[in-house]
């Protein structure tokens, strides 16, 4: 089982990390692949994509985030501190540069420092945190050899135009090889994104190209051992660095065929589709060892180039790119797009579950009149919301409700007044009516219910929002319930409650007239009271003897029971006007979480809308132009997807199903509230996303079931799909092979007029051309590879894989090695930014500080050749030197008696060489090969550096004899001062002063 640890530095390795994670994912519905494993280690300045919940990381309702373990933080670095204390921080000191300048680049820098696209600030960023980067990255790759082969692939994937990914690249990749020593067994792999031509508006701050351009020269001077790096996690010392890397991977947002594609948003993907590839999907053991070889630069000669006449390594052969085609189902897309469709039928049915046969669930509501409904008297009982329960003539809470010795207040008084008027009459007939007064008072003002009726009432008040809570329980529970249940939703919810709403603040107004009514039937009873009392007072014994006192008591008593169940009643509504100010308010906050429960839904109706139509919108024609081929027909899918919309018991059983995963979130507090409350918009999609996958997937296996002239959508084989597409047609399928083929190409621009160097071959190419197995359409399957192999050029190699791995694609890799950099077209490209850059700033040395690591870049080799004339003119100061030194010698031809010039010195075995340069500077200078401009560069240096010419008065003889050759040439060139040959010696003889004054 191969192991392979991917490390994405910056903002592009942490896009291609995610695009990768997506693709596995979508394979096996894991983060584990089969018969590989794989380790994250994701390290950036920013903490933009590291959120546990960071959206972008989710595919279908899942989240393919990394652990925290597999993160890397690399800001809170406090470079103002460290350059005041350098000496305390070895690992930063050799190489960070100046205090001056670095204090001038800090105060321009606003809130949290960040790579900010310059490359030492992004080196300085990861070395604070290189030590932390050893101890993740041991842990994992210990994690990755624990029981099985100890053998780890370390893939580093950047960009090089910004300041984090492209400024840690080197050390990322240092760290590496000092802690994991053998390039076989530990191989380093490096995918680096180079600066696109024209970048997306506000990318580029300044350094962008020029970034890319220091980074490649970095990258070449560490692979030929002209850059050993400090080690930046410990002392600081350099480290000695064998086969820093195996192999690095350049490539461009265009390909060869002048494929451009978004940097931001399709290049990730395209990455990751090569890393999965190479990493999970080929498995057969030949193409493994050869993709190894290629990546070890082991298929041809991997010595770097070197100077001429010389063995020095300047130019490394090390770097590779990649192209990659792939011709599929575009199986994860149609899934995703009836998910969509699912989803959005589901959110239809929450939202206003009104079916149309033609259409499925419509984006409208249907008519309903709930004002009738809510002022129904069922439904007003199984509220609670009768002026019975309002007034708590009823009770409301469970406990009143319980509470035997509650009765409705006109009950209250009918049943207590023949106990009363049973005590009265036990006594002497003359205190009747004083009794019954007295006891019916009483009773409404110390017993009612166990306080009287305004204590009773004045306590009531008090737990008033308790009440509300229990009526909204009731009204919530009921309607959550329907809607559960499918019978009302989020429209009818919202407008039902509306209606309440309406009809409670009507009922609040009608409390004033309520409590009148009440008062005015008090003041009646008492007249009628009074009157009583007084006809009482005035029985006589005749009129005692006929009964007269006992049908005085019997009025007496009617008359309080009235009076005491009105004044009741005034008190119960006044109460009841409280409590209907609180229910409309706690109605009205229902309202807003049921308006919040829409918003959400309202929004995925209108977000799986753009998702729906962004997908499946191809026509009838593939692109062959494309990474990816996309070989289906989208009518049929659309046509697919309307079909199971329309299936009424499909969708409703779908949308239940989504209904209740929802639920399921707020088990233990089914409610509006809870559900505005703790699921989030994040969780509502994902929920609706996993559940309406499940349901989709089975709905699409259902009807090809029950359908025999229904062709699935889902898993199939592309090659299957080949043949019944292309059957019969046998020069079609050769025509599209061969344009399929043609369109294949590197995502890296070669430079067709580079210089080849040398007879070592260099920009090798190798095909693989990956089809999932078909033993049951081995005829078509062979005839296929067969076409493949007619199609390629007969210079480039092609290999056929099977594999077992997403049979929904063919897959065809270019692989491109051996190649220094100089033949990439972006190379050229971006050392003019680069230089161009140099040009815009006042301080080109501050400039150089921030684009490379250590130093100014000029200590490393060049990695693009200037054309001829370009480097005979950089050899001009040389060629002065040697002059001076003595190193160049007139020697006349015996033959023709003419003078020419020679350079005298000598082989490695100390025997004299003459190279011949020309009759006389200015003849040199137009006839010199390179070879021996670079001879005189090499002696004049070693001279120079000898004891010989170290002393002020030997440099000053020299710089005079200079100015002497310079005042010759002068002459011959008749004194013209413009003259261009004299220009250009004027500038040389300035150069070769300058480096004898130490400049």
């Amino acid at each position: 089982m191969k192991n392979h640890l991917i490390i994405g530095l910056g903002g592009t390795g942490g896009k291609i990390l995610r695009a990768l994670r997506k693709n596995v994912f979508q394979e096996y519905r894991g983060n584990e692949p089969d018969q590989v494993r794989l380790r994250y280690l994701y390290v950036d300045s920013s903490k933009e994509m590291m959120a546990i919940d960071d959206a972008t990381w989710r595919i279908l309702g899942e989240s393919v985030q990394l652990a925290t373990r597999s993160q890397l933080l690399i800001t809170g670095g406090n470079l103002n501190q460290i350059l005041d204390n350098l000496s305390g921080h070895p690992n930063i000191q050799p190489w960070i540069g100046s205090r001056d300048q670095w204090k001038d680049i800090l105060s321009s820098i606003v809130g949290e420092t960040l790579g900010g696209q310059k490359r030492r600030l992004g080196r300085f960023l990861f070395a604070c945190k290189a030590r932390q980067f050893k101890d993740q990255l041991k842990q994992l790759a210990g994690e990755l050899s624990t029981g099985a082969d100890a053998s780890v692939t370390f893939h580093v994937c950047c960009g090089l135009a910004g300041g984090t990914g492209s400024g840690a690249v080197i050390d990322t990749v240092a760290q590496i090889r000092a802690l994991y020593r053998d390039p076989r067994m530990y191989r380093i792999v490096i995918y680096a994104l180079l600066p696109e031509e024209i970048p997306n508006p506000n990318w580029d701050t300044g350094n962008y190209h020029a970034n890319g351009y220091a980074a490649l020269v970095e990258l070449n001077a560490l692979s030929v051992g002209a850059y050993q790096p400090h080690d930046i996690a410990e002392r600081g010392e350099r480290l000695a660095l064998s086969d820093p890397f195996n192999g690095c991977y350049l490539f461009s947002n265009r390909n060869e065929n002048g494929l451009q594609v978004d940097v931001d948003k399709t290049l990730p993907g395209v990455v990751a589709d090569f890393l999965f590839q190479k990493l999970v999907a080929v498995r057969n053991a030949e193409a493994m060892k050869l993709l190894e070889k290629m990546e070890n630069a082991e298929n041809g000669d991997g010595t770097a180039e070197t100077r001429p006449g010389s063995t020095a390594p300047l130019r490394s052969k090390r770097f590779l790119t990649f192209g990659i085609k792939r011709l599929a189902v575009p199986e994860m897309e149609i899934r995703e797009y009836l998910t969509y469709r699912f989803a959005r039928q589901a959110a239809l049915q929450l939202r206003y579950n009104n079916w149309d046969d033609t259409f499925g669930f419509r984006d409208e509501p249907r008519n309903q009149d709930f004002g009738e409904f809510v002022r129904d008297g069922q439904t007003l009982e199984r509220w609670s919301l009768t002026d019975e329960h309002l007034t708590l003539s009823r009770g409301i809470l469970p406990e009143e409700i319980n509470n035997k010795k509650w009765k409705p207040i006109v009950n209250e008084w009918l049943d207590v007044l023949p106990q009363l008027m049973g005590l009265v009459q036990t006594q002497d007939d003359k205190v009747w009516i004083n009794e019954i007064d007295k006891l019916m008072a009483q009773r409404f003002a110390e017993s009612y219910r166990g306080l009287g009726v305004r204590k009773f009432y004045e306590t009531k008040l008090q737990a008033r929002k308790d009440h509300v809570r229990e009526l909204r329980r009731r009204v919530e529970g009921e309607l959550f319930d329907e809607w559960r249940n499918g019978v009302k939703s989020m429209q009818d919810i919202t407008r039902c409650l509306a209606a309440l709403i309406g009809a409670l603040e009507e009922r609040l107004v009608g409390t004033d007239d309520r409590i009148t009514r009440a008062k005015n039937n008090a003041d009646s009873a008492e007249q009628r009271v009074a009157a009583n009392r007084a006809d009482y007072a005035q029985v006589g014994l005749v009129s005692q003897l006929l009964g007269k006192r006992r049908n005085l008591l019997d009025l007496q008593g009617e008359a309080l029971r009235e009076l005491y169940t009105a004044r009741t009643q005034a008190e119960a509504w006044a109460f009841a006007k409280r409590l209907l100010q609180e229910a409309v308010n706690e109605f009205n906050a229902l309202a807003a979480d049921v308006a919040a429960c829409t918003r959400l839904v309202d929004e995925s109706i209108k977000e799986f809308k753009e998702r729906i139509d962004a997908r499946i919108n191809d026509g009838d024609t593939p692109d062959l132009r494309q990474s990816l081929v996309r070989f289906y027909n989208a009518e049929n899918v659309r046509v697919f997807a309307r079909d199971l919309e329309k299936d009424r018991g499909e969708q409703t059983r779908q949308s239940q199903a989504v209904r209740l995963a929802l639920i399921e979130q707020i088990a233990a507090d089914p409610s509006f509230s809870a559900f505005q409350a703790r699921i989030s918009r994040q969780r509502f999609f994902d929920v609706m996303e996993q559940r309406c996958a499940q349901s989709s997937q089975a709905a699409h296996d259902a009807l090809v079931a029950s359908h025999r002239d229904r062709r699935p959508l889902l898993g199939v084989n592309i090659v299957g799909q080949l043949e019944r597409e292309y059957s019969g047609r046998t020069d079609e399928l050769k025509k599209f092979i061969h344009d399929l083929v043609n369109q294949a190409g590197n995502f890296l621009e070669f430079d067709s007029q580079a210089v080849v160097m040398g007879a070592a071959k260099t920009k090798v190419s190798q095909f693989l051309v990956i089809l999932p197995a078909t033993p049951e359409l081995a005829q078509f399957s062979e005839d296929l590879e067969a076409l493949f192999r007619d199609n390629f050029r007969g210079d480039i190699p092609v290999a056929i894989i099977k594999s077992e791995t997403k049979p929904n694609e063919i897959t065809l890799l270019g692989l491109t090695n051996l190649f220094p950099l100089r033949l990439a077209k972006a190379t050229r490209f971006l050392k003019e930014q680069y230089e161009r850059r140099l040009t815009q700033v006042d301080n080109p040395q501050r400039l150089k500080l921030e684009l490379h690591g250590e130093g100014d870049g000029t200590q490393w080799p060049e990695i693009v050749l200037a054309d001829e004339r370009v480097q005979r003119e950089k050899a001009l100061p040389a060629l002065m030197l040697a002059k001076a030194l003595g190193l160049i010698s007139t020697v006349t031809s015996p033959t023709t008696g003419l003078n020419e010039l020679y350079l005298i010195g000598e082989d490695p075995d100390g025997l004299p060489v003459r190279t011949r340069l020309g009759k006389g500077l200015p003849d040199v200078f137009e006839s010199i090969d390179l070879a021996a401009a670079q001879r005189l560069v090499d002696a004049t240096q070693a001279q120079l550096a000898g004891d010989a010419f170290r002393h002020v008065d030997q440099r000053a003889a020299l710089q005079a004899a200079v100015r002497d050759e310079l005042k010759q040439i002068l002459a011959e060139r008749r004194n013209d001062f413009e003259d261009p040959v004299y220009r250009r010696f004027e500038a040389a003889a300035r150069g070769a002063i300058q480096i004898l004054k130490g400049g």
